[in-house]
């Protein structure tokens, strides 16, 4: 009877799970077949008289299926569970040379239509599509994008007009048709359990009374994501994203505001590290702010050899270095052309030095693990649907290509399938180094001390952690706005753990710092790197702005550094004024509770 039992239950779950299939791949037909139909239909029937018709169009509709949970010393803050649909749709008139895109109109809204027309960028649909359904937001969402298309290549023409153009490569590239598929079975959530892993590491705070602000969150955003296009392009795809971030903040006894945290992000829940490595990481969080409450402050600023090791090397190289090895297309606008944006640094640069000749720089976007350690940046298709491909970026030192999209540039003219959250962007980024210039860290550390010795300098700096700019951005934002002093300029970043090394060998904690000057450029003076490289998964800043774009604030990447040494840089104090500490105890101290 058992045995009967079971294979009852087995067949019966079989059942289940071949009707679900059926009933998905059924809703997926739907979906294509809406897309197909109308952007057929737009491209034949829709125009505007005196005006082109559309050369090109693409939908692209996402559907989504997100968890959010936040928890502060052991109590949850939220648990939302959000399922939404968002179709974009873009709309390209005149030819592949010259169309309405790569132009600034200030006068349009960045989100691509006015309060009072229809959207067509990151449109909310409803969550249940039919047919029917979204043959309707398609119809509605291209006829708006069209008449912005038609305004703005009316004003693109009229601005050159009367000019001369240098620069003719063309707005669009040209791909054959291909159909690709990239989907797996989207991992469940239990809620439940992961409520309780947010309860349990936020716990962790209330045994460190000098701990004022303490939060922890779990995000999980399984994404469906459908692409059709007027060149026969198609694909389905999905796209996982899983990240738990702990954050927390304090004073020193003269007020300094001191923030510190811990991020871990991988595709799923699943790959995120187990309760008692993120219960030992908010510990260490909590002990680091500690001693940093005690540490003396860097009185005087320091110009001079500096170790970066760890996060603090990736970090340092995500966001100084890397946002410039992304193509990025300089906007024609009413008054001429208008700034490449602030990474700019190597888009003419091709053939040129841009590193040390013992450095090289691979995107490898197709690797998805090392040692077992899951890496957010890789993926199959980008949002072009192009297979991703590995890109050789710098060879010994000199620049060989950038990461692109179907926008060219003039020294890259071809995708190699880097369009992502809207435009081109990191996926996973190694730098590694011939083997005449790989030294441990103590090595590197004592170079480090000769190089300061011969400049007659007292000490040397080691810098082992640096701030992120997504948990700056948002969440230190939102939970610590009076913590946290925003800077946008990228040679500025905080400095939250970094040491003064002594000829003797001792190191001395100090705080109050940022870095100070570092540039795409400050790269060249790096002299030797360490032997064990850090693997960092973050949510790096798009490159191209999502004002413009109407993509993400953020995309998935992974950088892989060695720690570096820099032949001369400079760490300052932050020479600010500090908000009074609360004037009693933190109600929850041991000699206050009864």
């Amino acid at each position: 009877m058992k045995i009967n039992l079971i294979k009852i239950l087995s067949i019966g779950l079989l059942t289940l799970i071949f009707a679900a299939s059926s009933s998905n791949a059924a809703a997926n037909d739907d979906i294509m077949r809406a897309m197909r139909d109308e952007i057929n239909r737009s491209m034949e029937h829709l125009y505007l008289q005196s005006l082109e018709k559309p050369y090109y169009i693409e939908y692209t509709l996402k559907i989504s299926d997100s968890y959010r949970i936040g928890a502060t010393l052991g109590a949850l803050i939220n648990s939302n569970h959000t399922k939404s649909a968002e179709l974009t749709v873009s709309v390209r008139v005149g030819s592949y040379k010259f169309d309405n895109t790569n132009f600034f109109d200030i006068g349009l809204s960045f989100f691509g239509s006015s309060d009072n027309e229809e959207t067509f960028k990151n449109r909310k649909v409803p969550y249940e599509l039919d047919y029917n359904t979204l043959r309707r937001e398609l119809w509605l969402a291209t006829d708006a994008a069209y008449k912005q298309a038609a305004e703005v290549f009316s004003k693109k023409i009229a601005a050159i007009k009367n000019k001369v153009r240098l620069d003719t490569t063309p707005d669009f590239t040209q791909l054959p048709p291909e159909k690709e598929s990239d989907t797996i079975n989207i991992p469940p959530f239990p809620v439940n359990k992961f409520e309780n892993l947010c309860r349990g590491v936020s716990s962790t705070f209330a045994n460190y009374k000098n701990i004022q602000l303490s939060q922890v969150g779990l995000e999980y955003i399984p994404e469906t994501v459908y692409f059709v296009n007027s060149e026969g392009r198609e694909y389905i795809k999905t796209e996982l994203f899983s990240g738990f971030e702990i954050v927390a903040a304090a004073q020193a006894d003269d007020g300094m505001p001191l923030t510190d945290f811990y991020t871990t992000y991988s595709k799923t829940p699943y790959d995120l590290p187990r309760e008692d490595s993120l219960t030992r990481a908010a510990a260490n969080l909590a002990v680091n702010i500690t001693k940093l409450e005690k540490a003396p402050i860097l009185v005087d600023s320091y110009s001079g050899p500096i170790l970066f090791v760890g996060q603090a090397a990736d970090e340092l190289f995500a966001q100084v270095f890397a946002p410039n090895l992304v193509a990025q297309r300089t906007p024609l606008s009413d008054g001429g052309m208008q700034d490449a944006g602030r990474y700019s640094a190597f888009q003419t640069k091709i053939g040129g030095r841009v590193l040390p000749e013992f450095l090289s720089i691979n995107a490898e976007p197709e690797k998805e693990y090392i040692n077992h350690m899951p890496l957010l940046g890789s993926y199959k298709l980008d949002d072009d649907g192009v297979i991703s491909k590995d890109v050789e970026l710098v060879n010994n030192g000199y620049l060989k290509n950038l990461l692109s999209s179907r926008v060219p540039i003039k020294r890259v003219r071809q995708t190699n399938g880097h369009k992502r959250g809207g435009a081109a962007m990191l996926s996973v980024i190694d730098l590694t180094s011939d083997n005449n210039h790989v030294k441990s860290e103590s090595e590197l550390r004592n170079e480090m001390l000769k190089l300061c010795k011969d400049r007659e300098l007292p000490y040397g700096i080691i810098v082992k952690k640096i701030m992120n700019q997504n948990i700056l951005y948002t969440t230190l934002q939102h939970l610590a706005s009076n913590y946290t002093e925003i800077s946008y300029d990228q040679q500025s970043i905080p400095v939250i753990e970094a040491y003064k090394v002594y000829s003797n060998g001792k190191e001395e904690l100090v705080r109050g710092c940022l870095t100070n000057g570092f540039t795409a450029q400050s790269f060249k003076d790096i002299l030797n790197v360490g032997d064990k490289s850090y693997i960092m998964n973050l949510l790096a800043p798009s490159v191209s702005s999502p004002y413009f774009t109407g993509g993400d604030l953020y995309i998935g990447s992974t950088v892989i550094v060695p720690p570096l040494l820099f032949e001369d840089g400079e760490i300052k104090n932050t020479d600010e004024n500090y908000p009074n500490k609360p004037f009693i105890k933190n109600p929850l101290s041991v000699e206050d509770i009864k």
